[in-house]
């Protein structure tokens, strides 16, 4: 495909209005429309990471998704009055079919959603063109070697370049990682480049990784430092009412708002789980959801953290 075609750049504006309109059609008319998927391109990776089951699954019928299925998936979201699509895996930059590469496939998505992101383990070169690109650390160069395949210097190199979108961190709180939170992010001074951090928790999704699951005193103090960390400034993307609603998810979740596609080509709308693993709403870690859900009813923080997120540049 052409290295450089003509691709909608969509202005802060366009997506105030864009989504907007969504909440028009989704709150007042009731129309049952997703608003972001979390689309898994793949389960290959080129890294075997402890919290990760995905890419146990690799030998799995139909572990990548091919160019067609792709792009009518995302033909198929856009018609269904999706706005957001994130790419996910395994390694999503590791995605290819043919002479088709991942930059083909986000280009192609960037003309129909209002806001095109992926997320990476950040190993891989970064220059992509996404709108929004989340590379993922799980700690200090220590922390993040043990759980992550050795792979913190890779992604420390990468991340001194700006990408073309904007660049964030994304932190998976779990049991053996959560005190290393203010380490990481003391060192991440040192990389202007990150625009912030998002943190979730660990979900235990039952595939020999559930040591890695925080218990219920563990959940609390993790979420406490994180508040904490917030409060001083550092900058941590989550709203504080979020953070606090995690600790005994004490939130209401509309999971309709979210759509998942996975490597099979298959679609599946609500909760992110429910095609993958056991759902366990106790155990739910997944405060991008509790973010959407938050924003949809309006909480003032939620929608803050959706603006420096997907919305501003």
């Amino acid at each position: 495909m052409s290295d450089n075609p003509i691709i909608p750049i969509r202005t802060s504006l366009e997506r105030v209005r864009g989504l907007a309109g969504f909440y028009f059609r989704r709150k007042i008319l009731g129309r049952d429309l997703p608003l972001l998927a979390s689309f898994k391109l793949s389960y290959r990776c080129n890294l075997k990471c402890a919290p990760c089951p995905y890419h146990r699954r690799v030998d799995a019928d139909r572990a990548s998704i091919g160019w067609e299925s792709a792009t009518a998936a995302l033909d198929e979201l856009h018609r269904a009055g999706c706005r957001i699509v994130v790419f996910e895996g395994g390694e999503p930059l590791m995605w290819s079919d043919g002479t088709h590469r991942f930059r083909d496939l986000a280009r192609y998505a960037r003309g129909r959603f209002l806001c095109t992101a992926a997320t990476t383990n950040g190993t891989l070169p970064l220059d992509v063109p996404v709108d929004v690109l989340w590379v993922s650390l799980d700690g200090t160069k220590p922390t993040h070697d043990r759980l992550r395949s050795h792979s913190f210097d890779r992604v420390w190199e990468n991340l001194r370049t700006p990408p073309r979108g904007k660049l964030l961190v994304h932190f998976t709180l779990n049991r053996e990682n959560w005190r290393d939170l203010e380490g990481l992010l003391d060192v991440l001074k040192h990389r202007p480049a990150v625009r912030g951090v998002t943190l979730q928790l660990f979900y235990p999704y039952g595939q020999g990784e559930e040591a890695l699951a925080l218990s219920t005193s563990e959940r609390r103090e993790a979420i406490g430092l994180a508040i904490r960390l917030k409060d001083r400034g550092h900058p941590i993307l989550n709203s504080r009412r979020a953070l606090e609603n995690m600790v005994a998810n004490s939130w209401t979740c509309h999971d309709r708002l979210l759509v998942n596609v996975d490597p099979d080509g298959s679609i599946t709308q609500g909760c992110y789980v429910r095609s993958r693993g056991a759902v366990r709403c106790g155990d739910c870690g997944f405060t991008p959801v509790a973010e959407l859900s938050g924003a949809f009813d309006l909480a003032p923080g939620s929608i803050l953290a959706g603006w420096k997120a997907f919305v501003s540049p």
